[in-house]
């Protein structure tokens, strides 16, 4: 049990910052399972234009300090290869 003031403060903002950054991290994901989805259907034009929208959300993420750059970076090329390699 915490017994000091500031330490419990501590505590209450990282338990708001943790289920405030769990909602980012679920919007990533269902942004990328959107594109994902898209991809396999095979219908490109909709697939580049929900990237976009995921593009976005992912980059913002990576302002918010909730994802690191370099996974946001990854995470893109990732989708954009998929898409790419439609035919």
């Amino acid at each position: 049990m915490i017994r000091h003031k500031s330490p419990q403060k501590r505590a209450k903002q990282d338990a708001k910052r943790q289920q405030r950054n769990q909602g980012y991290k679920s919007n990533v994901a269902t942004a990328t399972k959107k594109v994902l989805a898209l991809v396999k259907e095979g219908d490109k034009a909709k697939a580049q234009e929900e990237f976009k929208r995921a593009q976005s959300l992912i980059d913002q993420t990576a302002t918010k300090g909730v994802l690191h750059k370099k996974t946001v970076a990854r995470r893109v090329a990732r989708i954009a290869r998929n898409i790419a390699t439609m035919s």
